[in-house]
């Protein structure tokens, strides 16, 4: 994992700061919404629950003539779901969670409408690393008239589990809540979308990506595959 963060911090710093372009560098940050599709070798098609969160970073524009630019970006990514269940004697609630770096290679062209007011195009790859994907399991409830609180963590790249107050008996039951699913840390995923510039500096724009790689772990890919659907709304300033 850190040779291929090496890697694609490499990447951007040489996109974002080597190009004898035209340019103008920028901050984004927006609102992001992904789901897993899962396709099982029955041909059977699967969505998971929706994740929400957010993503910030830098952005560079690197004008090559007329309306066309280059725009290379990193960006850092949140996202999160949470859900409730009562179960006999207990409270369940479990939380996921992942933390991402991504490197988007868009291809841009602008219509300027008016010189305050543009409307452009994109589309291109990103190149995505997992830094975690985590998945949190409390149970909460009432034993011998004590209040017990059982908490269990799994990371799904790596496939660990770590518990806290949970008695060695009571492991293989706390176990069928927790997930099964072995993902790889990389993907490319392929997208685009439309933005608006406004007032020169600021930039509003929606898009739509699709993750390329199979992300079930090499254990697990006869089983069938995994790739991430996702939508992002965001607003930058340029300078």
């Amino acid at each position: 994992m850190k040779n291929a963060l090496k890697i694609i911090i490499a990447a951007a710093a040489g996109l974002l700061m080597t190009f004898e372009l035209p340019a103008k560098n920028g901050i984004e940050i927006g609102y992001l919404n992904s789901t897993y599709r899962t396709k099982a070798a029955s041909g059977e098609v699967t969505k998971s629950d929706p994740m929400s969160g957010f993503y910030v970073g830098l952005v560079k524009d690197l004008r090559l003539f007329a309306g066309l630019s280059i725009q290379p970006g990193l960006y850092y990514s949140y996202l999160n779901t949470a859900e409730k269940e009562e179960i006999p004697s207990f409270n369940l609630s479990s939380s996921y969670t992942e933390h991402g770096l991504n490197l988007p290679i868009h291809i841009k062209y602008t219509f300027d409408i008016v010189p305050a007011f543009g409307v452009y195009v994109f589309a291109g790859p990103t190149l995505s690393l997992g830094l975690a994907a985590n998945t949190k399991i409390s149970f909460t409830g009432e034993a011998l008239g004590n209040t017990m609180t059982f908490d269990a963590r799994y990371n799904s790249y790596t496939g660990n589990i770590k518990s806290e107050n949970i008695p060695e008996e009571s492991l293989d039951q706390i176990d069928r809540y927790l997930p099964q699913t072995r993902m790889n840390r990389f993907d490319v995923l392929m997208g685009g979308g439309i933005g608006l510039n406004l007032v020169k500096f600021v930039t509003v724009k929606g898009g739509f990506d699709y993750g390329l790689l199979n992300r079930f772990n090499e254990d697990m890919a006869d089983a069938g595959t995994l790739n991430r659907m996702q939508f992002y709304i965001s607003v930058g300033v340029m300078f």
